[in-house]
């Protein structure tokens, strides 16, 4: 008996030494990198990332297919580009591809489009139309609250990347680790949930 204990010590050490010094390091690449001034927001962030396997070792971009080719639609278009900056840090006031506030990345990525959206997540709230969250579809602005859940008007902005019926996804540039894509459902940017704006018909 005590030679099997042995020999279950030895395999133990074995795999503990393995995973130290030899098996590929995830757990730092996980890790989101705080680049806001104040990182005051990262308690609405850190829940509700969706995590997504890398598509062939591109470290930089998530696999939602579709990251390139031709589309059908203007909105599949935008929703591609805007997915094309996944991971570009959080910079506030950015506009450009060094780096993006929330509604920067907004403006940024509509005007590629020749669609003119204003930088700032209040005047974003205004412009489209409103449409009910369970007709959400891709390119449709997703407008939250700031941090500040009580206080109800617009503080953060997000572009939808699903079409129903499927749940509402979007992408964003968050102060808590840059361009990333979240979920709305069931995580706390249900609660900071405010409107959907249709600026693509």
């Amino acid at each position: 008996m005590k030679k099997v204990w042995i020999l279950f010590g030895v395999l133990l050490s074995g795999l503990i030494f393995y995973k130290v010094f030899w098996a590929s390091d995830n757990s730092t690449g996980s890790v989101a990198k705080r680049t806001s001034l104040d990182g005051g927001d990262s308690f609405f962030h850190t829940d509700s990332t969706v995590a997504k396997p890398v598509p062939n070792g591109d470290a930089g971009a998530p696999a939602l297919g579709v990251l390139e080719g031709d589309y059908a639609s203007k909105a599949d278009s935008l929703v591609a580009f805007a997915l094309q900056r996944y991971g570009v840090d959080y910079t506030y006031g950015g506009v450009t591809d060094e780096g993006f506030d929330c509604s920067g990345f907004i403006t940024y990525v509509f005007n590629h489009f020749g669609i003119e959206v204003p930088h700032g997540s209040s005047l974003q709230a205004k412009v489209g139309e409103s449409v009910p969250v369970q007709q959400a579809k891709k390119g449709d602005l997703v407008i939250f609250t700031g941090t500040e859940v009580k206080d109800r008007t617009p503080g953060h902005v997000g572009i939808v990347i699903t079409n129903p019926p499927k749940a509402v996804q979007f992408v964003h540039s968050s102060s808590n680790g840059g361009v990333k894509v979240s979920e709305l459902e069931g995580t706390l940017y249900q609660d900071r949930f405010l409107d959907i704006r249709r600026i693509i018909p």
